[in-house]
């Protein structure tokens, strides 16, 4: 709890006098020989007026002229109560600009940054003021804090706007990191030529894991055999697969599929010669004439009416 100076010795004084504290504090005796002073309730700012003779022509930051003490009767009609010091808030050019730079390019937080190389490099001796012209000369991979400085640097050196600076560092930003992407591909391109092998980066990693995770949720009788030599296993026949049998399968050399045609050619047909019909090979299939109406007239002569209702209701009825 907060108070006023000159209220502590009399809490002091009553804490001891309920034996809370069993002996004063060393402070206690010269604070009572020296109390501290009693600060005002309320500090009052000098304003100057436009009736103060003190004030030089023109010099008045009121409109209309205010009677000595006015303001002060109409804060105590009003009980107003002045508000406490606050420091004002600590803003600078750098944060602004790197705020603004973190949202257009927000992948460049992703990057590693080497921690190393930076207490290496003497900051004494880098390119700055008017001679910076290019964020180039920082090095062929700038960091981000160059091309916050860069902007700055612009600003000041070449009395432009923050809009227009930034638009220029962060072009050559752009350029510079898309000559290192490219140059980097193309020595990657040139090590594989020759030979070299690298380890999979952390988003090859993350596919294998994934394809890996996938193949386990396939069944067991149907997952595909990675070797060259395909074994035909007989599936239900319910289950459809991509195998085939291999008697399915043509053997020999391929004939255009005239083997395949004739597998399902009629036979040649019956050929008459001379109003006589030769044998062919349809000719045994067909009956002669009168044979059927022959053989049905004679069963029925030798089938009685017992039999027929054997046949016909079966022996069990009959």
């Amino acid at each position: 709890m907060r108070r006023i100076p000159s209220q502590v010795p009399s809490a002091v004084s009553r804490l001891l006098q309920a034996s809370v504290l069993p002996t004063p504090p060393t402070w206690y005796i010269p604070v009572l020989s020296h109390p501290p002073p009693q600060l005002p309730p309320h500090q009052i700012i000098s304003r100057p007026r436009a009736n103060d003779p003190s004030l030089r022509p023109g010099q008045f930051t009121d409109v209309a002229p205010v009677p000595e003490g006015e303001l002060e009767r109409r804060d105590r009609i009003r009980r107003y109560k002045q508000r406490k010091n606050r420091p004002l808030k600590v803003s600078y050019e750098e944060d602004r600009v790197r705020r603004q730079f973190f949202k257009d390019f927000a992948f460049e937080a992703l990057r590693p940054v080497s921690l190393v190389e930076g207490s290496e490099i003497d900051q004494s001796v880098r390119v700055d003021g008017e001679e910076w012209t290019s964020l180039e000369q920082r090095g062929a991979y700038p960091t981000v804090e160059d091309c916050i400085s860069f902007v700055i640097n612009l600003r000041k050196t070449r009395e432009m706007p923050l809009s227009e600076a930034y638009a220029i560092a962060t072009k050559e930003f752009v350029a510079l990191r898309a000559r290192h992407e490219l140059a980097t591909l193309a020595a990657e391109v040139e090590a594989r030529h020759y030979g070299a092998e690298f380890k999979p980066d952390a988003f090859e990693r993350e596919f294998n894991l994934e394809e890996k995770s996938l193949e386990s949720l396939i069944p067991a009788d149907t997952r595909i055999s990675e070797s060259t030599n395909i074994k035909y296993r007989k599936q239900p026949r319910y289950k459809w697969s991509n195998t085939i049998s291999s008697s399915s399968i043509p053997s020999g050399e391929f004939s255009g599929g005239q083997s395949y045609v004739e597998k399902w050619r009629l036979p040649e047909p019956v050929q008459v010669e001379g109003g006589q019909q030769s044998a062919g090979d349809l000719l045994s299939a067909i009956p002669p004439p009168g044979a059927e109406t022959t053989q049905g007239e004679a069963g029925a002569e030798a089938e009685d009416d017992l039999a027929f209702l054997q046949s016909v209701l079966g022996k069990s009825r009959a």
